[in-house]
Formats: structure tokens, C-alpha cells, sequence
């Protein structure tokens, strides 16, 4: 499934209801969030230095479901990891505009219905197919099962999918045994140096923001 990890990790925090628990829970947008910086550091858009989140290069074509959060980056370049991810996780008028672009990218690429809920205060929810979740965790899970090591941006879909105790949602005991032993040879492995550094990074600022 041609997807990108915020776009993955969107689909699989859905319920049965759709996104908007997403939008909702302070959880799932701080590792919504944390979806995109995985997305943006692969692709060597962005950095993270000890202080700062630095930018590398303009927001490629293929990445236009992550312009307002780019631009939240960028009006904040400088700033460290922890105030740009706090901004982006606690307050719902700067979530609001990343989640739209990101659930909007999946209407026109996947069998994903667009409503709106709330009487007031409109908020959009996206409700994804089931075959497309189904399709998606098995690709996944064929991933985790038979590949030699799980690629960078699956190791990030499933660090997130970890941080927000939906792990256990698509993959049985065995599987997340599994997903553990290859996480944790990857610790090895010099491909991810960067993206455990990372990984360890986001998971302290989010921990921070939840207690």
C-alpha cells in the first residue's frame, strides 16, 4: 500500500468510529505528530539537533499532506523538539489543520469516507474501510514475519502504533514477540542510528506532555 507513516499511522489509530479520536485525545496527536517528524527525518527534510529542530530542505511535492506541519516547523525553526511537539499536541486549533491535510490525502489515495461530527463545533471524521486496515496490517505483519530486518519507515509505524497502545490491537502475542526481538537487533544495526535517536528523543517529550 503506497502510504506514508503518518498516513499508516492515521488509518491504524482509527476506530471503528473513524479518526475523530484522533483529533480528541492527546496521545494520539502527540504520536501523530511524531508520525510526521519520522516522515520528515527519513526523507532528510528536517533535523534534530540538541536544541532544535532544523530544516533541510523545502517540503518535496509528494509530501503536501504535511504542509501545515512543516510550516509550524518552519515558523518555529530554531526552537527545540519539545515546544514545537508541545504546541502541535496540546492545542487543537494547530492539530486541527495537520490532521485535516493528512486524512484529506487519504480520501483521494484509499477507500477512506469523509463526515463531519459535533453540533457546534465541526470537526472532521474519517472512517476508513475495513479492508484497507485489514490490507495494511498485512502487509505489515507479512513484514515482521518474514523479512530479514523490518524497514525504517515500519520501524517507526510501529513505535508509534506502540506509543499509542494499538499494538496489541492488530497483532497477537506471537507477532508483538516478534516485533520486539526485531526492534531490539536493530539497536545493532547502524541503518537506524538515526532513527532510535529520534525515536528515544519524541518518546521523552511526549512522556513529559502526558504526565
Amino acid at each position: 500500500m503506497n502510504l506514508n507513516i503518518p498516513q499508516k499511522y492515521f488509518i491504524l489509530s482509527c476506530n471503528e468510529k473513524g479518526s475523530i479520536r484522533i483529533f480528541k485525545n492527546t496521545r494520539r496527536r502527540a504520536y501523530l505528530a511524531a508520525s510526521s517528524f519520522f516522515d520528515l527525518a527519513l526523507n532528510d527534510i528536517i533535523d534534530l539537533t540538541d536544541n532544535s529542530v532544523i530544516i533541510n530542505k523545502v517540503l518535496p511535492d509528494d509530501k503536501t499532506y504535511l504542509n501545515e506541519f512543516f510550516q509550524i516547523i518552519n515558523r518555529n525553526q530554531g526552537k527545540s523538539v519539545t515546544h514545537v511537539l508541545r504546541a502541535m499536541a496540546t492545542k487543537e486549533k494547530i492539530t486541527k489543520h495537520i490532521y485535516n491535510e493528512i486524512g484529506d490525502s487519504l480520501v483521494t489515495k484509499v477507500d477512506v469516507t469523509k463526515a463531519t461530527t459535533g453540533l457546534v463545533f465541526k470537526t472532521n471524521n474519517y472512517i476508513p474501510d475495513i479492508r484497507v486496515k485489514q490490507s495494511l496490517v498485512s502487509e505489515v505483519r507479512k513484514e515482521i514475519l518474514t523479512a530479514d530486518k523490518i524497514s525504517p519507515e515500519t520501524f517507526a509505524l510501529l513505535v508509534v502504533l506502540y506509543g499509542n497502545h494499538d499494538l496489541k490491537t492488530y497483532f497477537s502475542a506471537f507477532e508483538q514477540k516478534q516485533i520486539k526481538t526485531k526492534l531490539e537487533k536493530s539497536k545493532d544495526d547502524p541503518t537506524y542510528e538515526k532513527l532510535l535517536e529520534l525515536s528515544k528523543r519524541l518518546s521523552r517529550v511526549i512522556l513529559t506532555l502526558l504526565s
